[in-house]
């Protein structure tokens, strides 16, 4: 069975229990219920649960056996936060020991992740501010330079890892995707879905290791003259081919261009499209929330002036918030999504590096709840 089948199964299955349970819990036996619950956790974490997994989890929340509930409590760390709260409200004040203790190891979970954060998020802070001092002592040229140099000794560590990485990738896709297959083929429904996880999960991990490859590989120093529109066209192209392969209707989202025919750039061709569709594929999933795609807009123009052409790519999907958006080094690998199933943490570094090794520049605009706009700035010579 494909994955695409098994995933559409699992939905199914989800509505078909939720329709029983209004009738009421005893509907579906206790550790059917509790089964449901703990099935759900993958969804959350990938962010695909759609919205009949929510409704989902308000229902067992409530459920009358403390086991039921005591899974739900599990499911907390994975939970959006708006959501999470509630429900850790609501738990906590149960009237079973075993819940609230569930509960207490989530809130726990959920710490010492926010930890991991903060710890991060301290090192890039000191990062920065290490650079803002060569900046401030020796001026903005040596503080560019020393973050170059810092920039391509990272991708000689990360270059050297990937070539391991690669090695070992090779066996065990053959192995593992063999044994998963037979697993699909031949188990329950239950090991179905694991089996779906365990290829899910080495499909990402080979995508990393090729998004890896990418961001430190060189830009070619050759630049021939590109008309913008036509790249654009591409990588528009590119982005919604795969919006359809993640069972996503690109056509939910409006895309209004206004990019003249008469720009022409000097550009390493491939790498300016992969930059674009990088970019482009961000603005679409800035739409997609609860395993549905809602309807927007993503609006593209271009213009010249003087030494530069600026693109700039809005859409009015759902933003970025404040705390996220002020994250020093927010274009430095290793920032993965996890609220996105294939996100490998290079998409928007990918785009950035190779607009810089264009002699550009790529920024980043953006208001939670009211859209993004990412501008880049491309110079008209050859740098």
């Amino acid at each position: 069975m494909r994955t695409e089948a098994i995933v559409e199964s699992f939905e199914a299955s989800l509505r078909e229990a939720f329709q029983q349970l209004q009738g009421g819990a005893n509907a579906i036996p206790w550790w059917e219920r509790k089964s449901l619950a703990q099935g759900m956790t993958e969804s959350f974490v990938v962010g695909t649960a759609s919205e009949t997994a929510f409704l989902l989890v308000a229902l067992l929340a409530k459920d009358p056996k403390w086991e039921v509930r005591a899974a739900i409590a599990d499911l907390l760390p994975v939970l959006p936060e708006a959501e999470s709260k509630r429900l850790t409200d609501q738990l906590m004040a149960d009237s079973n020991t075993y819940v609230r203790r569930s509960v207490e190891r989530a809130i726990e979970r959920r710490k010492r992740e926010i930890r991991a954060a903060g710890k991060a998020r301290k090192s890039a802070d000191q990062v920065s501010a290490q650079l803002q001092a060569i900046e401030d002592e020796f001026g903005k040229t040596a503080a560019t330079k020393s973050l170059r140099m810092a920039e391509r000794y990272s991708e000689m560590l990360v270059a050297s890892i990937v070539h391991d990485l690669r090695s070992i990738m090779t066996h065990l896709k053959v192995n593992c995707y063999s044994l998963i297959e037979e697993v699909i083929a031949d188990a329950g429904s239950q090991a179905k879905r694991y089996g779906v996880r365990v290829r899910n999960d080495l499909q990402l991990l080979e995508s990393s290791v090729e998004d890896m490859v990418t961001f430190t590989r060189p830009v070619p120093t050759e630049r021939l003259p590109e008309r913008l529109a036509v790249l654009v066209a591409e990588a528009l192209e590119l982005t919604r081919d795969n919006v359809r392969k993640a069972k996503f209707d690109p056509e939910l989202v409006s895309v209004q261009q206004d990019v003249p025919e008469s720009i022409v750039v000097p550009l390493a061709r491939h790498q300016i499209v992969i930059a674009l569709a990088n970019v482009l594929k961000n603005a679409y999933e800035a739409f997609q929330a609860k395993g549905t795609m809602r309807p927007g807009a993503i609006r593209i123009a271009a213009s010249t002036c003087q030494k530069w052409v600026t693109l700039t790519i809005e859409d009015t999907g759902q933003g970025i918030c404040d705390e996220e958006l002020r994250t020093p080094l927010l274009l430095t690998p290793g920032r993965r999504n996890k609220s996105k199933r294939q996100s490998t943490g290079y998409g928007l570094p990918i785009a950035a590096r190779n607009v810089a090794a264009h002699g550009g520049l790529l920024r980043l605009e953006s208001r939670e709840n009211e859209g993004t706009t990412v501008t880049i700035l491309l110079p008209r010579e050859s740098q």
